[in-house]
């Protein structure tokens, strides 16, 4: 890319395209830092059985607690353990079966006490079973902690200062009557990655993606397309086709108590995402740069060319 020399009327002594050069390489520059602080951040680790995870396990990496809770919610209604009233209540129509999780235990125990669904991540009970479960997943390796979840937002403010450096440029070119339109488009792709990274991070792991794209091939008998017979297979499997393909299983298993217990069918991922994302880093995708030069313009007649230039 070649850089035109400053003039004497350029704003701050550098020539627009010389300043477009510069931002586009602070921009890559931010982009990349990025990049690698998420991937280092999202490496978990392949430990051994690492995708030999429970129904719970995998719903909580697909979906979060709410999905997590279906999960149980699909066993136990399997196991005719719980059900729903009309008022839209759960209620226990059934002994507790054997082999049950500590979520489990405190869904049924929270189905004694006429709670709706959808109250179910508020229980007392329930959320500390949720946070075992997450803390199990975080401690193997397969799910990325508050903190880390917050690092990987944070690292987006490293384009705070090219956003304000680049407003400046704009005001002060503008002032100088120089054409900015190439900048301000950078500027704003600027702020788009900012809100994205702050407002979305990594959930899952490499590692916990892994697990979960293991099991969708395992229990693939169990997708909804494959329209299962959930009467010929027991709780485990009801709760794993909830957790790896979503709330609509339940649908399939009981569409009755599933109608009645107001089950949400789409369930936002933590990441943002949707059920059965694979999990991504924020930030990720690619961006094109402009270049100046040649016969191309940037508006009202000011060329890029020469002395003149898009970056004020």
């Amino acid at each position: 890319m070649t850089i035109a020399a400053a003039g004497d009327g350029d704003t701050w002594g550098i020539s627009g395209p010389a300043f477009l050069s510069i931002y586009i390489v602070g921009l890559l520059v931010a982009f990349v830092v990025g990049a690698i602080v998420r991937s280092y951040l999202t490496r978990g680790r392949f430990a051994p059985g690492f995708d030999n995870l429970g129904p719970q396990q995998a719903a909580y990496l697909n979906g979060g607690p709410v999905l997590a809770v279906y999960a149980s919610l699909g066993g136990l209604r399997r196991a005719g353990a719980i059900g729903a009233n009309p008022d839209r209540t759960l209620v226990p129509t059934g002994s507790m079966p054997a082999g049950v999780t500590p979520l489990d235990q405190a869904v049924y125990n929270a189905a004694g006490k006429r709670i709706r669904a959808k109250d179910l991540p508020s229980d007392p009970w329930v959320a500390g079973a949720i946070d075992q479960l997450r803390d199990g997943l975080e401690g193997a390796g397969l799910a990325l902690s508050a903190g880390q979840r917050q690092t990987s937002r944070l690292i987006s403010l490293l384009f705070v200062p090219l956003i304000l450096v680049g407003v400046a440029r704009v005001v002060a070119g503008i002032t100088n009557d120089k054409a900015v339109v190439f900048l301000v488009i950078l500027v704003i792709v600027s702020v788009i990655f900012l809100l994205v990274g702050l407002n979305r991070a990594p959930f899952r792991t490499k590692a916990g993606t892994q697990a979960l794209r293991t099991l969708r091939i395992q229990h693939q008998y169990l997708a909804p397309r494959q329209a299962p017979s959930y009467a010929t297979y027991g709780a485990g499997a009801a709760a794993m086709g909830v957790a790896l393909f979503g709330a609509g299983s339940l649908f399939l298993l009981d569409p009755a108590f599933a109608a009645e217990a107001e089950i949400q069918r789409d369930i936002s991922s933590p990441d943002g995402g949707t059920i059965g994302d694979t999990a991504s880093g924020c930030g990720s995708g690619s961006d094109s740069g402009s270049s100046c030069g040649g016969g191309s313009s940037c508006g009202g007649g000011s060329s890029c060319g020469g002395g003149g230039g898009c970056g004020g």
